[in-house]
């Protein structure tokens, strides 16, 4: 059962469910980068107004954890990997 997508905040994305909270992830959240971090990739999204760092264990190869912030200085350990050459006029 597929449910409608409207603007999410923060509380109700954890409120949902894991299987919900892919879902919503994959159907609407926006892929901007990804780390490197001990044994894991973290790969992080923004969803509205917030972001999810999804936590995929190299060593076992499975999803391990989500970590939600609005916080903009949570984005630190992503700057120096984001592109931004195409913002800035050469």
């Amino acid at each position: 059962m597929k449910f409608t997508f409207a603007m999410m905040t923060l509380d109700e994305f954890t409120h949902l469910n894991e299987a919900r909270q892919a879902e919503a992830l994959l159907e609407h959240g926006i892929y901007l980068t990804d780390r490197l971090y001990k044994n894991f990739s973290i790969f992080l999204y923004q969803l509205d107004k917030f972001y999810v760092e999804v936590y995929h264990n190299l060593r076992f190869d499975i999803m391990q954890g989500m970590r939600c912030f609005e916080d903009d200085d949570a984005l630190q350990p992503y700057l120096e990997s984001i592109d931004i050459s195409c913002l800035v006029n050469s």
